[in-house]
Formats: C-alpha cells, structure tokens, sequence
C-alpha cells in the first residue's frame, strides 16, 4: 500500500505520462500575472497533479495501513495503543512507507516553487514596467521604517524562496507573484479563479448567519496580494476596503493586482499587532490564514488590535487553520495535522491550535456570548482532475464588540 516502489513507480510514470498527454496551459487571470511558457506550464501541471496525487490520494490510505499494520504491532509490543501524538510520531517517522510519502511531499512543495520562479523571473522586469500602467483605483501606503516581526523573517513560511518579504530589486514584487502562481499549485486548483475561496467563505458565512449585517469599513489583516481582500470590495462595492500587511513586495502586487482587475481596494503596510488607524475605525475586521504564521506573543496583540479598531457591534472574523483544538481520543490525527509544523515551515501552526483562543477574544473585551469557534462553507470548482462543485467547512472563528 505505502511500499516505496510502487509508490515512486506509480506516483511518477504515471504523473508523468497524464501530465504530457492531458496537459492544460496555465491561463492568466489577469494581466500583472506573469504568462508561464509552454514547458514552465508542463512542469506546473505536472507539480499540480502529484501534489493531488500525494495529498488526495496516497494520504488517505495512511489511516488505514496505521491501523492494520502499525497500530497492531504497538499495541502487541505494549499491550495497550498509542497514548499521544508524540508515541504515534516515533512510529511513523521510523515507517519507510510513511517516510517515502512526506519526503515525496515535502519534495513537491519545494518542486512547485522551483516551478513558478522561472515565469516569473523571467517575466520580472517588465511587470515591475507595468506597474505604473492600469489606472491606479485603489490606494498603497508605504513604511519604509517597519521592522518585519522576526517570525516571518527567520524561516521561509511554506518552503517559500525569500518569504513573502524579501526585495532583492527596486520595486520588487517576485514574492508576491510566485505566491499567485503558485497557490492553485499548491490547492490543486481549488480556490476559484481568483485564488479567493477563504474570503468566499467568510462572506457566505456572514449571508448566512449575520443576514442584516452591512460593514462600511473593512480590514483584512495579513493581506498578502489582496486574494482575500477584492472579493470584499466586490460584494460590497460601497464599502472601503483596506488590505494590511508588512511585506511590501506582495502589496506592490496586490495593488497592481487590483487595478489590473478593476477594483477598488486601498493596501498599507503596517504590523497588524499595532496600526496607525483610529479607534473605532471598522465595522468588519477579518482575516484568512493570518494566525498560525504569527507567534504566541502576536496572537493576543493582533486580537487586540481587531477591537481597538472596531465599532461597537462590529465583527471580528478570522479563518485559519484546523481544528482549534486537539483530539485527544486520536493521536493519528494529531501528528498528521502537525505535518505541515514539522515539514513545511509552518512552525507555528500546531502551536495556535494549543491556545486558549477563547480566553484571548474574552480577555480582549469582546462578548463572550458572541464568541463562536465554527466552520463556514464555500464552493470551489477544480479546473482539473476533478469534476462539479463542492463544499468546503472551513474554520472559523468570530467575536462581536459589544455596543456601548
């Protein structure tokens, strides 16, 4: 099942001989998206559909085969089974089986970078041309002063070249390019032709459950290339939309990005822990994937800073990473969920799900009775591989500010 020559035989004959015969060009969603040739798009799709293979289907068999064959032999060695992710942890790293799959897994992430950076840097000089080329709709503030939190500074989040922060030329926007191009490599095609299947999510949460609800003023906290950010201008075009982040390449993108689309968003670069903006200043404070690349320091500063700024009665909704808390009854899902912290940089991630959140949001002031750790659903359609919609539950956690 998770024997490494069939594993390797099929996961790259197979991959390799599909990508070739049904390859599909990457499309360009919008005009600053840098167009990759006809063999970077090869290599793309080819990355595409091992990480799907990797992720969709060898990942769910490891269930099964740790409870046929590495459960059994724990459990008849100890007369008892696994008490901890920690045990569960020691067995797996030792497992060839398991071992071939997170190498191969760990591989493909570092092989879907290698992938894009070729588009884009050869594609680099002129974007940065074409910045100053769409009609500026929106707005971006410049800190040349800030100091980026050391936590995104001293490893590359998600195996990411430089980060999302490094500038190595004036007017540099190569993180936030190779992060567009990358992220339906890494999702399988799945977070819509936009990339912004998390803030879709948020917004049909709030169509749902908060139906009378219609912010004027919105934050998205840890913007990134404002993928989460536009569909906020869009659903409430009169509204101003504000994107925060502190890595300059990828709002120089996200602005650009913006105008190339034709919507209106303003970016800033600031540290969410602490802004420049008024008390009071949002209905809607919101953020996607923000948290588990923070600290334990930043969380309950950022959490803070969401109701500093709010108005009484405002929301505050963050979408990150699942669950929110351990299991404690299955220490296989544990360790599986703690893939990413121990093999992709995600360091962070498995730590965030050890707080106690609730007490943070009450602590910061907001109403307990509002406080709600949930799920929220969104459509995504995959553009390849897979056929029709379905549904994604998302995490999500929300507070409301009380009114005064």
């Amino acid at each position: 099942m998770l024997k490494d020559s069939i594993f390797l035989l099929k996961a790259f004959i197979v991959l390799n001989y599909n990508c070739f015969l049904d390859s599909e060009m990457s499309k360009q969603k919008h005009s600053m998206q840098p167009k990759p040739s006809h063999d970077e798009s090869v290599r793309q799709d080819f990355v595409t559909d091992l990480r799907a293979y990797l992720t969709d289907e060898i990942y769910s068999l490891i269930t099964p085969y740790y409870e046929k064959k590495i459960e059994p032999d724990f459990i008849q060695a100890n007369e008892r089974k696994p008490e901890d992710k920690s045990e569960v942890k020691s067995l797996m790293l030792n497992d060839r089986g398991y071992q071939s799959w997170s190498l191969l897994q760990r591989l493909s992430q570092q092989m879907m970078f290698t992938s894009v950076i070729d588009t884009v840097e050869r594609n680099l000089d002129t974007m940065i041309d074409d910045l100053d080329n769409h009609q500026s709709i929106g707005s971006l503030d410049i800190d040349e002063s800030l100091d980026i939190p050391r936590y995104l500074t001293a490893y590359d989040i998600h195996q990411q070249p430089g980060g999302y922060h490094s500038e190595n030329i004036e007017k540099d926007i190569s993180a936030g390019a190779v992060y567009d191009i990358s992220l339906p490599i890494y999702s399988r095609n799945a977070m819509g032709e936009e990339n912004d299947l998390l803030a879709q999510a948020i917004i049909r949460y709030i169509d749902d459950h908060l139906k009378t609800f219609q912010p004027q003023e919105i934050m998205d906290m840890g913007c990134g290339i404002g993928n989460s950010t536009l569909p906020f201008s869009k659903k409430y075009p009169d509204s101003k939309v504000i994107g925060v982040d502190v890595a300059l390449p990828c709002l120089r993108y996200a602005h650009a990005r913006a105008n190339a689309l034709g919507i209106e968003a303003h970016f800033s670069q600031q540290n969410v822990e602490k802004t420049s903006y008024d008390p009071e200043s949002f209905d809607l404070v919101t953020s996607t994937l923000l948290l588990h690349e923070t600290s334990h320091d930043a969380v309950p500063k950022i959490i803070q800073e969401c109701f500093r700024l709010l108005k009484p009665g405002g929301w505050m909704i963050h979408l990150d990473v699942y669950p929110f808390h351990k299991k404690e009854d299955d220490p296989l899902y544990d360790f599986l969920k703690d893939w990413e912290v121990i093999n992709n940089n995600e360091n962070f991630s498995g730590a965030l799900r050890n707080m106690n959140m609730r007490k943070i949001i009450e602590d910061a002031g907001f109403s307990s009775e509002t406080v709600e750790f949930t799920s929220a659903e969104a459509a995504a359609k995959y553009s390849k591989g897979y056929t029709g919609d379905f549904y994604l539950k998302l995490p999500v956690y929300l507070a409301q500010k009380p009114n005064n």
